[in-house]
């Protein structure tokens, strides 16, 4: 879930989408409130990266910057942190945590390889002399590990095997509790596409603008991601199993990150964080307190007590500070009739049911 989104900016997209915000805003002055903000949380600098988030309010976080030999990795918790050790070398990766405080990653060796990694109860192990694999992505809380061979196929690690769940040039990434999960690969003349592994079947998900990437998957198996249109600008979508939805249409430059099983998404769009929440999209700025020089960017990741990840700016966008914990999300008052302009741009199109793209038996490649 670590992800830079590119900076682009159309001053006519950054103007509609201003007044949509603006909208939201002026409804909950609106509605008399007191101002409400987030509780904003620094909890990386601007050389580490705050990477996954668990339900329990625990974060992954990665060190790294220019002259530094050493680039540690550890796992928020209460009250002290856990590090991560490396498997003998200098440089540790977190890319996922479970709800355990497990995680996975990749680190050094004495010889300077990177080899993938699972961490629990204070052990690190080198997946690579175990399980012969070539690199990991995510796990749940099972244990199930997702990730993609030395030959570049997606692989999963489910009850101590190494099941391959992909054709050549494909890898897993995110995981549900259920063991369903994100699987890309590049089917002959059709650029990349991202099937929903799900009990021996891989289908495709609905083609959505030139080129379109899901980032993660819920419990309910909703997923969001990114999509690139015919015109270049990217948008962040959510498919609910039955309809895209086009969260950011007025942005010149738009992504959703993750999704919780609340079906709340975060993502960024025209560099800054958002928030879509019962059909309405919101400017996470919006909550922040206005005497503080903080702008939210980018939204990465939101576990289900609605706690987010995001990065951030000095509101002009000039110094960036590295990674605040967002909690205690206001509640949204009910928009006047002019701010429901906000959710129908939500555009949504119907979608044929997923169809399948291919079978693999368990264990191997079909």
């Amino acid at each position: 879930m670590n992800r830079c989104p590119e900076r682009s900016w159309r001053r006519g997209a950054s103007a509609r989408l201003g007044a949509a915000f603006a909208i939201l805003s002026l409804a909950a002055a609106a509605a008399g409130a007191a101002p409400s903000y987030l509780s904003v949380t620094p909890v990386a600098g601007k050389y580490a990266a705050a990477v996954d988030l668990n339900d329990g309010g625990r974060y992954a976080v990665n060190n790294f910057g220019p002259d530094i030999p050493i680039e540690p990795a550890y796992i928020s918790g209460q009250p002290l942190n856990e590090n991560v050790d490396s498997l003998g070398g200098n440089i540790t990766r977190i890319r996922s945590i479970n709800n355990k405080g497990q995680a996975v990653g990749e680190s050094s060796t004495a010889d300077g390889s990177l080899h993938p990694f699972f961490h629990a109860s204070g052990r690190t192990q080198d997946l690579s002399a175990r399980y012969g694999i070539g690199s990991v992505n995510a796990l749940n809380d099972r244990g199930d590990i997702t990730g993609q061979t030395t030959d570049l196929r997606a692989m999963v690690i489910r009850d101590g095997r190494v099941d391959v769940v992909g054709p050549a040039g494909s890898v897993a990434g995110a995981i549900n509790q259920a063991g369903d999960m994100l699987v890309e690969y590049y089917p002959p003349g059709r650029g990349i596409v991202t099937c929903v592994y799900s009990h021996g079947r891989c289908t495709d998900l609905p083609a959505f603008g030139t080129q379109s990437v899901a980032s993660a998957i819920n419990d309910a198996g909703w997923v969001s991601g990114t999509a690139t249109a015919g015109d270049g600008r990217r948008h962040g979508w959510l498919y609910d199993g039955r309809t895209i939805a086009d969260l950011t249409p007025a942005a010149a430059n738009g992504a959703a990150y993750d999704v919780n099983d609340l079906g709340q998404v975060v993502g960024t769009m025209d560099q800054r964080a958002f928030l879509y929440a019962d059909g309405r999209l919101i400017d996470l700025n919006t909550f922040v307190d206005p005497q503080a020089d903080l702008l939210l960017t980018s939204a990465y990741a939101i576990n289900n007590d609605e706690q987010i990840l995001a990065r951030t700016c000095d509101r002009a966008g000039v110094f960036c500070y590295g990674t605040v914990l967002l909690s205690g999300i206001p509640a949204v008052p009910e928009p006047p009739a002019a701010a429901m302009l906000v959710p129908r741009r939500a555009r949504r199109w119907r979608v044929r049911p997923l169809r399948p793209a291919c079978r693999f038996r368990p264990g191997g490649p079909g």
